[in-house]
C-alpha cells in the first residue's frame, strides 16, 4: 500500500505516525512545503519572548521520520493530482504515485498588497524568525502596529506588550471576530484594549502603507497611525486550483464526510484545510485549531488503513489576551444558528454566547467567564436543549 500525504503540519504528521503504527509495511511518503520536522505552533510566541528555547518547540526530531521508515520531502508542492492515474506531480518534476492520498496542507497567509521592511505575519517558524529579527532591530519604545482582529492579532498584542511597545490596532469591523461574537462581547474586548493601552480602531480598512524601504506607519480609513512594525492578521486562504482540475469538491476548505473521505474515492483529506461533515454540529465545519488537527490526523488514519472511524469532536480553542480570557467552543457562526444568547455584560466584566440551533446548543464562547466552559462543552457533546444549558450556565 502506498499512502502519500500532503502537508508536514500536525494533521499530515500526525496521520503518518498512526498509518506507520496500523500498517508496518506500507510506504508512506511525506510532502511537505515547509523545510522543517514537526513544531509546535503554540509555542511559537514562547520562542520569539525568549520563554523556550529553539530546540524544545520542535515535535518530531529529524532522525524521527527516518526510524519510523516515513519518506518526507521538504520544500516541494503538488502541481498536479491526477485521480484517474493515481499519481502526484510535484515542483521540480517528480511524479509519485499512490493508492491512498491525504490532504492536510493548511493554508497561506493572506497578505495585503504593499510590502516594507517591517511588515510581518504569523504562521510558521520562518515567520517567528522573521518577527524577532523585526523585534531585535528596533529601539526601546517603538510602535507597533496590528491590522485585523482575530487570533493571530491577539498574539500580536501579548507579543507586543511583552516587548513593551506601545501599540495600535486597527480591522474593518466594529469589534473582534464579527462574524462570531454579538455586540456586547465585541464592546468588552474593546474596552479591555483600550484599558490596557491600546489605541483602537474599528471600522478601518487598509489603504496604504508609509515609508520609502522602512514601515513608518499605516493608512487607514480611520486615519494615519505611526508605527515601526506592522503585524497583518487577516486569514488564511488555502491554494485549491489543482484539487478544482482533479475535480476534488471544495468550498471552504476541502469537502469530505464524517470519515474525512472527500468526493474522490481513496482520497482524503484532515487539519485546517478540511470542511468536514461534523454529526455533532449536524452540518460541514472548517475548524482551524490545533487541536483539531491532531485530532483529524488520528481518525483520518483509522480510515485509510481500512477501519471506518467517524471523526467526533467538539472542538475548542482559548487565548489569553492582555490578560482577558476567550474560550471558542463547537460551532459557533452567527449565520448557521437560530439564536445567540447573550449572558452577562462588558459592564459587569464577562460576556458568555450560547449559540441554538433546532433548539440545541452547538456552540458557546465565553469571555472573562471560563467556568461556563464545562456546561456548555457537555451540553454540546450531549445535545442538550439550549434552554437547559442556559440554565446551567446562568446557576
Amino acid at each position: 500500500m502506498k499512502f502519500i500525504i500532503i502537508g508536514g503540519g500536525v494533521a499530515g504528521t500526525t496521520a503518518a505516525e498512526y498509518l506507520r503504527k496500523l500498517d508496518t509495511e506500507a510506504e508512506i511518503t511525506l510532502v511537505s512545503e515547509e523545510h522543517h520536522s514537526l513544531y509546535s505552533r503554540v509555542l511559537l510566541p514562547h520562542l520569539i519572548k525568549g520563554k523556550v528555547p529553539r530546540e524544545r518547540i520542535f515535535l518530531k526530531k529529524d532522525d524521527w521520520y527516518y526510524k519510523q521508515n516515513i519518506d518526507v520531502l521538504r520544500g516541494v508542492v503538488v502541481e498536479k493530482l491526477d485521480v484517474k492515474n493515481k499519481f502526484v506531480l510535484l515542483t521540480g518534476g517528480r511524479e509519485l504515485e499512490f493508492d491512498k492520498l491525504l490532504i492536510a496542507t493548511g493554508g497561506e497567509v493572506r497578505t495585503i498588497d504593499d510590502d516594507l521592511r517591517g511588515v510581518s505575519y504569523f504562521r510558521t517558524l520562518d515567520d517567528a524568525d522573521h518577527i524577532s529579527q523585526l523585534l531585535n532591530e528596533l529601539p526601546h519604545g517603538a510602535r507597533g502596529g496590528i491590522y485585523g482582529g482575530g487570533f493571530i492579532a491577539c498574539e500580536y498584542l501579548n507579543l507586543f506588550r511583552h516587548f513593551e511597545m506601545p501599540t495600535t490596532i486597527a480591522f474593518r469591523g466594529k469589534h473582534f471576530w464579527s462574524r462570531v461574537l454579538e455586540a456586547e462581547a465585541g464592546k468588552l474586548i474593546n474596552d479591555h484594549l483600550v484599558k490596557e493601552g491600546v489605541e483602537v480602531h474599528v471600522s478601518a480598512d487598509l489603504v496604504s502603507l508609509t515609508g520609502e524601504t522602512q514601515l513608518e506607519g499605516f493608512v487607514t480609513t480611520a486615519g494615519e497611525h505611526p508605527c515601526s512594525m506592522l503585524g497583518v492578521g487577516i486569514g488564511v486562504t488555502p491554494d485549491f486550483s489543482y484539487l478544482s482540475e482533479a475535480g476534488v469538491e471544495t468550498g471552504n476548505g476541502v469537502k469530505a464526510n464524517e470519515y474525512l473521505e472527500t468526493n474522490i474515492e481513496n482520497i482524503f483529506t484532515a487539519g485546517d484545510v478540511a470542511e468536514f461533515y461534523d454529526s455533532i454540529a449536524g452540518r460541514h465545519l472548517n475548524v482551524k485549531n490545533w487541536m483539531n488537527a491532531m485530532s483529524q490526523g488520528r481518525a483520518v488514519a483509522q480510515n485509510m488503513a481500512g477501519t471506518k472511524t467517524p471523526f467526533e469532536l467538539v472542538s475548542s480553542y482559548s487565548i489569553n489576551t492582555l490578560g482577558l480570557e476567550m474560550i471558542f467552543v463547537g460551532d459557533v457562526d452567527k449565520d448557521a444558528v437560530d439564536k445567540v444568547h447573550v449572558i452577562g455584560s462588558a459592564d459587569a466584566g464577562g460576556v458568555t454566547q450560547v449559540y441554538e440551533r433546532d433548539g440545541k446548543v452547538v456552540g458557546g464562547v465565553m469571555i472573562g467567564r471560563n467556568t461556563d466552559r464545562k456546561p456548555i462543552t457537555d451540553g454540546i457533546k450531549e445535545k442538550r436543549s439550549a434552554e437547559e444549558v442556559i440554565k446551567s450556565v446562568n446557576n
